[in-house]
């Protein structure tokens, strides 16, 4: 079972950093971005050096380039949503990530959805509508608008979409090459493309990025034990479990905004969140 004991860091790790992000006040998410990009890059670098580097052919390529501006605009668009909104408001919409992999595949290949698929998109469906309950609120539908009234929310709910076109195309490319060398090559160039435009854009000063090492090397450190626990985990199981397992981040990153942020709305986004927790594991393993 040692897959399940990566797939479990790895959502603890997912979590950890997501309230690292909130922690963190002081800095805004570009700054953020840099840090976590910049200090990371050491151990990227000795990964791709140590790691065999298989037979890349056309179709990896593809994958790995059509990869990117999808990753960078999920990846800031992540970090504005968790800075601007309550945690146990944003995450459980990755959720989605899910439904939407369903719906592209049932309106672009045919795919059927069974009925544990259908329970499962019912379940994030109520999940949804639960975290944005409020019994103040006169109008019932009112939870299904506060969903966009929230720029956080409205930023991770585009963050859940475009997973669901990212997560095909990652699969693809770690078929085409392996898991451990498609994930520790791609953060790398994906580091480096964005940490050049940020310094050449003026967002980012070297001085700044080197000041804020511990800052840094904990976010870096959290970010590459991200990449390779799930890298390792995903070659040595059935990717639908190590999926599953590690979408029980939610849970973590909603329980620590509760422990460390004191977040609150306990109920109704607690439920919430155990509810379309239970819709993706339907659809993962089920569906």
């Amino acid at each position: 079972m040692l897959w399940f004991s990566l797939a479990l860091i790895t959502a603890l790790v997912v979590a950890g950093r997501d309230v690292s992000v909130k922690v963190l006040k002081d800095l805004q998410p570009l700054e953020i971005a840099g840090l976590e990009l910049f200090w990371s890059l050491p151990i990227l670098t000795v990964g791709c050096l140590l790691i065999p580097i298989p037979t890349l052919d056309q179709t990896f390529w593809w994958n790995f380039i059509l990869s990117f501006p999808l990753n960078i605009t999920a990846y800031f668009l992540y970090l504005y949503a968790i800075k601007h909104s309550p945690i146990s408001l944003t995450v459980p919409l990755l959720a989605l990530t899910p439904v939407f992999m369903i719906m592209t595949g049932w309106l672009i290949l045919g795919e059927k959805i069974n009925l544990w698929g259908g329970a499962g998109i019912f379940l994030i469906f109520i999940g949804s509508y639960t975290i944005n309950f409020n019994r103040s609120q006169n109008n019932y539908f009112t939870p299904f608008t506060a969903i966009f009234d929230d720029r956080g929310s409205r930023f991770m709910m585009i963050v859940a979409f475009i997973f669901a076109f990212a997560a095909v195309l990652g699969k693809q490319g770690m078929i085409h090459s392996s898991p451990l060398f498609f994930s520790f090559f791609f953060f790398l160039i994906f580091n480096i493309v964005i940490l050049l435009a940020l310094f050449l854009a003026g967002n980012l000063r070297l001085p700044e990025i080197l000041t804020g090492y511990k800052k840094g090397i904990w976010l870096g450190s959290l970010l590459v034990t991200h990449i390779g626990c799930h890298g390792l985990a995903i070659s040595i199981s059935p990717a639908v479990y190590m999926v599953a397992v590690k979408r029980s981040s939610i849970l973590f990153s909603v329980l620590l905004s509760w422990l460390i942020l004191h977040e609150g709305e306990k109920k109704t986004r607690g439920l919430g969140t155990l509810l379309m927790f239970a819709g993706v594991l339907l659809i993962t393993l089920l569906g």
